[in-house]
């Protein structure tokens, strides 16, 4: 009974990240859909981060209304609508900025619409 040598030839050894590039615009580059799912996520983390680290009341109000808004966005997104993508990145950046400055924000009562 001959034992097979399973061995690459050395040139085979080459790691694959060497060979692999980096999409334009980042991992969701070419995705919308997945890009503001990707948005949303993270500006529920860092909200989430934010109601932690918080002891007012008001600021407290204001970011889990911003946590409410981020997650009922997520949930209604859909990959064919081009308008809602948008509306997502723009109540994260809307988000972010609020965060940014330290102040309370009031998001909308109603929700992103």
């Amino acid at each position: 009974m001959r034992k097979e040598s399973h061995e690459r030839p050395a040139a085979s050894l080459d790691p694959v990240l060497s060979h692999v590039e980096p999409l334009p615009g980042g991992l969701y580059g070419a995705e919308p859909y997945e890009a503001a799912l990707s948005d949303l996520l993270s500006a529920v983390a860092e909200v989430s981060a934010a109601l932690a680290d918080t002891e007012n009341p008001a600021v407290t109000e204001d970011l889990t209304r911003y946590q409410v808004d981020l997650n009922r966005t997520q949930l209604r997104l859909r990959p064919d609508d081009t308008a809602a993508l948008e509306r997502a990145h723009a109540l994260c950046r809307t988000v972010r900025r609020c965060l940014s400055t330290g102040a309370a924000c009031r998001p909308p009562r109603a929700g992103c619409r």
